[in-house]
């Protein structure tokens, strides 16, 4: 059963060439997936000419890559966006209406597969999953960052005048102020020492003023 569909679809191929063509259409010895080829095919003085690539199986009805119509010359050149291991035929239609058809060709692998569908897609979804891989490597690593606290820092919240009225904590842990920060300005702790004058300094002191004021 095999056997005789692929020599019925053999024979339509071939009489479609031979028999049901207005003109030739070369056939190529080879066409590689994304390697440009030209196409050539006999002139027949129209004016331009729709060039196609096109399944063996319905060469009038399935088109499987169009290379569009206006072409004015009896060749060019073009890039098989095909996978290996499609076959196809090269179809040639004149502005009159004539037709040409080449015979079975089935396309090679080759290095380059950029053009073939999905191609760009997938160099998409690589370049995505790329920056995202990037994304949480950098996440990572802010979240494992170290923080430094201050032993002592002022709270400015805690404490709305701007300074602290916790003691400096001692040891090798936190600092400890020396000298007036220490000490104060005049005394012991951290804090100014009231002055205290005796009574007898403040007695003379006044009368001396006295004095000076009735001369």
């Amino acid at each position: 059963m095999y056997s005789t569909l692929l020599s019925v679809a053999l024979f339509s191929a071939l009489a479609i060439q031979g028999a049901l063509a207005d003109f030739t259409v070369d056939t190529p010895s080879e066409i590689t997936a994304c390697d440009s080829i030209q196409l050539t095919w006999d002139s027949t003085g129209a004016k331009t000419y729709d060039v196609a690539f096109v399944s063996p199986e319905d060469p009038c009805g399935t088109t499987l890559q169009d290379f569009g119509d206006d072409h004015t010359t009896n060749h060019i050149t073009v890039k098989p966006a095909l996978a290996a291991g499609t076959k196809v035929m090269i179809s040639v239609i004149d502005s009159d209406g004539s037709e040409g058809w080449s015979g079975e060709i089935t396309v090679k692998a080759g290095n380059d597969t950029s053009c073939l569908p999905g191609a760009a897609s997938s160099a998409a979804s690589s370049t995505q999953g790329s920056t995202s891989a990037a994304s949480e490597t950098a996440t990572s690593n802010t979240a494992s960052g170290t923080t430094l606290t201050v032993a002592g820092a002022v709270n400015p919240e805690a404490d709305p005048t701007g300074t602290s009225a916790t003691s400096v904590p001692s040891g090798n842990g936190g600092a400890t102020a020396v000298g007036a920060a220490n000490e104060g300005i005049l005394g012991s702790n951290g804090a100014l020492a009231s002055v205290k004058f005796s009574a007898s300094a403040l007695f003379v002191t006044v009368l001396g003023a006295v004095a000076a004021v009735a001369l």
